[in-house]
């Protein structure tokens, strides 16, 4: 039996003498070529290949009426019948003759299933193993992963679109390859898509449809502010999560739309081209037809959600195509159904371009003829008779929805009241304020009985009980994090876990012999003894009071969330709602505020509440972690800095020599784009605007910043790790670099420990009498006779200390404040009453390396 032509596509269909999806013919010897206006599906003998697809069947029926019959079981409701594998869902659209399996672990991340597919690639829930978080990792098809061209492109963009960061946009986390395969991970998104819901739901009131493509339009507004089109606006790509936040996907990406040639020739007859290529396409510029790259006359996207410019020529849309687009979408919302409908891609394009729409209020009559001409502009032909910018959409649908903005920020008096009693009741908990008392109680009193004990000369007790506190802090710390996610936590754990196997080896060095210290002096039992108790105290705490704050504090918290919701459905922006609770959630708003809306939310909101000190006194809430998470970001984002850079320098090479460049010529050009993308994104993220409502466009433009390898000729600055430079970079590395301070550091307190324990005076640090140098039988005197005060242990912790500052100008500072600390009252430094010459050394070195933490920290 033979299909009717589906736009200018033949396609057989063998019929299936089955009862129903999924029976045995079916999967051993039954083959299907199905046919939608958006898919073709293959359905084989083999396992991995036999699942049976139905992307749309009441277009599939319409389309070929003939196919129904050639499966028995078919019902217009039918979505999909699963035989294999097991990950099969609903939203796959199997594009290619084999089902690709993919390994179970990829670099960092651990794949749980497959959630969606597209011309591009797969799309999976995977786990991000170092901070335990699900995340959405794309990875590109094998198809595409062959083409050099396609890949140095895919990643320059994906790489741009990671610089965008708005609570209306999904998140890109991290772009990587791994044994051949190109990925990307991006921020999952639990809840439903808009084109999910309307499914489910049908159609929606006129307020929330409003509202919600008020948030995808405030996104769009900020990548437009940096350069960057959509160019796929529509349901599918706005993603709800169950906080009522509408999530821009997909921004910034490749489109791809796989094309026939009959299909190119039909909508070349219908849009004809505005001028012929002259001369034939450079290797740099896609060949378009057959790689399915953006260029002139191919058009890209969701036909049904294209705008006319778009069905003509791809690749000169401007930002107002994705208005036309997010109008389609509201129409969608308004009526539940699309704006046009056809059979073919090619007559819906037709009608994209030519045909009026119906107004919505004729369908849904509950649609105001306010949103209608709102909406009726946003899909006009024309792209001049459009909004001007998204900023325009974006005032024009919230004065329709009467939203307040924080500068004339007005609340209703219950808003404002019913946010003071969530954090009253959140606060007002005796059993948080007893937790308080009793971890302050702890600490306080194993600081007064280390003082008492030392003062009585009990000075292994006073170490043990210093272990104490040491380890009910790190046990605690471990527990709470794993059950509660704590920021800190979850930045730690991915901090250790992306240190290099050196890391490893000198930090767990340095541990074996700080207990090879203790076993040596004997106290390594009590140090184990009151670890113990610690690890007690610790368990106790927190599966006793702190699960039942927890329980406690969930009330309240729900409650405000769920207000948040219906106000950020409203129309209320992000900034604004988060600026709102931070004004009246009281004077200690600050752990109230986390716990809704997360750590980095809190520092953005703190900066602008806390200008000018407009908003009364404020108390900050645990202050002790910020320079803890500042120290570890500015070490993950060198780590991620250079990650990016190989990459964007491994895809650029392959480029440039995939056309015709040599392989030294090609290295170098990719080197230096390579860094200067690096470099330009670093910028891009320093001049960005912080908030959602920005009121003037930022100067950069992500788009040309990530131009690649075109753009690699231009003047960068000085850097260390620019290309020519590398042999700077190790001598730099070799002599200030943070395992060489980390090394010298060991050594340092090691040998001061040794010389304390050979005078007997470790436990005894202020005991009266000579010392002698450090000796060993064999080793000469010149060696380590340098050791002879606690110096050499005080220039070892200064070194410990500088690795929390970053730069060469700081390192050099600490290297030299250490070296007068061990050596320079050996150098002629003359002592001044009551003073010793190691007192002045010690003084000295400190200065200069208090100077080097203090350029680290600028």
């Amino acid at each position: 039996m033979t299909v009717p032509e589906s736009f200018g596509i033949s396609w057989s269909v063998r019929p299936l003498e089955v009862d129903g999806f999924g029976s045995k013919n079916s999967r051993e010897n039954g083959q299907v070529i199905a046919a939608s206006p958006w898919t073709q599906v293959r359905i084989g003998p083999r396992p991995k290949s036999s699942v049976i697809v139905m992307a749309d069947p009441a277009s599939l029926a319409r389309t070929n009426p003939d196919l129904r019959h050639s499966i028995p079981s078919y019902k217009p409701s039918a979505r999909i019948g699963k035989l294999t594998p097991p990950t099969a869902r609903a939203s796959m659209l199997y594009q290619n003759d084999d089902y690709e399996t993919q390994p179970v672990e990829l670099r960092g991340y651990r794949i749980e299933r497959e959630i969606g597919r597209g011309g591009m690639g797969s799309v999976y829930l995977a786990r991000q193993l170092s901070l335990g978080r699900p995340v959405a990792l794309k990875i590109m098809s094998k198809e595409w992963a062959a083409d050099p061209v396609f890949v140095a492109r895919f990643t320059r963009e994906a790489y741009a679109a990671a610089q965008l960061s708005h609570p209306n946009i999904v998140r890109i986390f991290d772009i990587g390859e791994s044994d051949g395969t190109h990925f990307f991970s991006m921020e999952h998104v639990p809840g439903e898509s808009l084109a999910e819901l309307v499914k489910r739901r049908g159609k929606l009131d006129p307020e929330t449809a409003v509202g919600y493509v008020l948030q995808a339009a405030r996104g769009l507004k900020h990548a437009h502010d940096r350069g960057m089109i959509h160019r796929d606006v529509k349901p599918d790509n706005l993603l709800l999560d169950d906080q009522g936040v509408i999530k821009v996907a997909d921004l910034g990406l490749v489109k791809t739309w796989k094309s026939t040639p009959t299909e190119v020739d039909q909508r070349n007859q219908v849009f004809p081209p505005r001028e012929p290529a002259a001369t034939p396409r450079p290797r740099t510029e896609l060949n378009l037809p057959s790689t399915g790259l953006t260029g002139a006359r191919i058009a890209l996207g969701t036909p049904a959600y294209m705008s006319p410019e778009q069905c003509r020529d791809a690749a000169n849309v401007d930002h107002r195509a994705d208005i036309y687009s997010l109008g389609c979408t509201l129409y969608v919302l308004l009526t539940g159904r699309p704006p046009f409908d056809a059979n073919t891609a090619v007559e819906l394009m037709t009608k994209q371009a030519y045909e009026p729409i119906v107004p919505p209020e004729q369908i849904a009559s509950r649609v105001p003829k306010e949103v209608s001409a709102i909406l009726q502009r946003m899909m006009a032909k024309d792209p001049s008779d459009r909004y001007v910018d998204m900023g325009e959409v974006v005032r024009t649908l919230e004065n329709w929805l009467g939203v307040w903005h924080m500068g004339t920020f007005t609340p209703r008096e219950n808003q404002i009241g019913r946010i003071e009693e969530f954090a009253t009741k959140f606060y007002t908990n005796s059993l948080a304020t007893l937790r308080n008392h009793v971890i302050g109680g702890f600490f306080a009193g194993i600081a007064l009985s280390v003082v008492l004990l030392t003062f009585f000369g009990q000075f292994a007790w006073a170490f043990g009980l210093v272990g104490l506190g040491v380890q009910t802090a790190v046990v605690y710390f471990v527990i709470d994090g794993i059950a509660r996610k704590s920021y800190l936590f979850q930045r730690t754990k991915q901090f250790l876990s992306g240190l290099p196997w050196e890391d490893w080896f000198v930090g767990l060095s340095a541990l074996a012999l700080f207990l090879l210290l203790l076993g040596m002096l004997n106290i390594l039992w009590v140090w184990g003894g009151f670890g113990l108790i610690g690890i007690g105290f610790a368990i106790a705490l927190r599966f006793t009071l702190d699960r039942v704050i927890d329980r406690r504090r969930a009330g309240p918290l729900k409650a405000c969330e769920k207000m948040i919701v219906r106000m950020r459905v409203q129309g209320l922006s992000e900034g604004e709602l988060r600026l709102f609770v931070a004004k009246f959630a009281g004077r200690q708003w600050e752990e109230f505020f986390e716990a809704i809306f997360g750590y980095e939310a809190k520092l953005t909101i703190r900066a602008v509440i806390l200008r000018g000190e407009s908003a009364g006194p404020r108390e900050k809430h645990g202050t002790w972690r910020e320079p803890i998470i500042s120290a570890m970001d500015r070490i993950e984002k060198a780590r991620k800095d250079a990650r990016e850079r190989m990459l964007l320098q491994e895809v650029e090479r392959a480029n440039l020599m995939s056309v015709g460049l040599a392989a030294d010529a090609a290295q170098r050009k990719a080197e230096a784009a390579a860094t200067a993308m690096v470099r330009r994104a670093n910028r891009a993220r320093t001049a960005d605007i912080v908030g959602d409502e920005a009121s003037a466009r930022p100067n950069f433009n992500l788009q040309r910043m990530m131009s690649g390898a075109e753009s690699s000729n231009s003047n960068f600055d000085f850097q260390m790790d620019a290309p020519g430079f590398r042999p700077f970079r190790w001598v730099a590395w070799a002599i200030v670099g943070p395992h060489m301070r980390l090394i010298l550091a060991v050594v340092l307190m090691t040998l001061g420990s040794l010389w304390a324990i050979q005078n007997d005076v470790l436990l005894r640090p202020f005991a009266d009498g000579a010392t002698t140098p450090l000796a060993f039988q064999d080793v000469p005197e010149s060696l380590t006779g340098w050791v002879d005060s606690w110096n050499a242990l005080a220039a070892g912790v200064l070194l410990l200390a500088s690795l929390f500052t970053r730069g060469n100008m700081a390192s050099v500072f600490a290297l030299l404040g250490a070296a007068v600390v061990a050596f320079g009252h050996h150098c002629g430094i003359r002592p001044a009453e009551p003073f010793h010459e190691f007192h002045v050394a010690l003084m000295l070195g400190s200065i200069l390396a208090l100077v080097g933490f203090r350029l680290g920290q600028r």
